[in-house]
């Protein structure tokens, strides 16, 4: 997964969770569950610097094939 990947899964996830935008940063981070005081920060270094890789990248696949995160979404979404 590329981080030109990882954006367009930010927009369709968006979308399939029923928002009217993409991801943001910080969302994505929480529905993977990193670690840190901006879970999204390691998102950003991931679109800049070519995408997630092992157990990540795996689940970002699963949620754009329909599996939602572990944690609610409205945790998540907040």
């Amino acid at each position: 997964m590329t981080g030109d990947d990882l954006r367009t899964a930010r927009a369709t996830l968006g979308a399939a969770w029923g928002l009217d935008r993409p991801l943001h940063m910080s969302e994505l981070g929480r529905a993977l569950r990193l670690q840190g005081r901006d879970p999204g920060e390691t998102i950003r270094d991931w679109e800049r610097r070519g995408g997630p890789t092992g157990p990540a990248s795996v689940a970002i696949e699963m949620m754009l094939g329909g599996a939602l995160p572990p944690d609610p979404l409205d945790t998540i979404l907040r």
